[in-house]
């Protein structure tokens, strides 16, 4: 295995899921999760896509603080998102089609408006196999903000291993470097969003890394 890192391996699979029709980010570091993940993907909405395409992008901070029922104001969104005030001004400014606003005793507050999940589905994918313990771990901390999770490494596992999968409801595939083949041992559990905050997050995230290229912007 000489040949085959983690992020080769993480690569791998981003081509595989964009295949698919999934947006992918590699690693992405998402507000309120300690762990990244080797690859997120999400298949998005074409009608969302088109919005944004129309509106632009929304900061994924802003949609990370921001929610379409309840109004947040200034200090609760900088101190969530380390953002100070000129940055969140600016942020703000960014997403005015997809933001309202109003004054509460002196003081603005904002949430999001017309806003739906950009995504149908949402995949975690971990590639960390010099530490699989710590792989299964990161996916059983994001497992709340996306719909399934699963492991690819290199080679095959134990039964001990794949029960421990099992029992954190992580699915488990092996991808065959020679052939470019990704053989699933275990299918991965499909489950409900929980953290809608870290979930519109990544989700803007991968957006932002994604549709410029898509549309042909730079």
């Amino acid at each position: 295995m000489e040949d085959i890192t983690e992020e080769v391996l993480g690569l791998a699979v981003a081509v595989h899921l964009s295949s698919q029709g999934y947006y992918v980010a590699l690693q992405p570091e998402i507000l309120g999760k300690k762990y990244r993940a080797s690859v997120a993907a999400i298949k998005p909405r074409l009608s969302e896509l088109k919005k944004r395409a129309q509106r632009g992008l929304i900061p994924p901070e802003i949609a990370y603080s921001l929610g379409d029922k309840d109004w947040v104001g200034e200090e609760a969104i900088m101190q969530e998102t380390k953002l100070g005030t000129e940055s969140l001004k600016d942020f703000i400014g960014k997403c005015s089609g997809w933001v309202e606003s109003r004054f509460e005793n002196g003081a603005a507050l904002w949430r999001l408006k017309d806003y739906q999940i950009p995504s149908r589905e949402c995949v975690m994918v971990n590639c960390e196999f010099e530490n699989p313990i710590r792989a299964v771990r990161t996916l059983r901390d994001l497992k709340d903000c996306c719909n399934r999770a699963f492991l690819v490494f290199p080679f095959y596992v134990d039964e001990d291993f794949l029960d421990h999968c099992v029992d954190s409801g992580v699915g488990f595939q092996v991808f065959h470097r020679e052939v470019g083949f990704f053989r699933e041992l275990i299918p991965a559990e499909f489950g409900e969003v929980t953290n809608p905050k870290s979930y519109r997050y990544l989700c803007e995230f991968v957006l932002k890394e994604n549709l410029p290229l898509r549309i042909g912007e730079k």
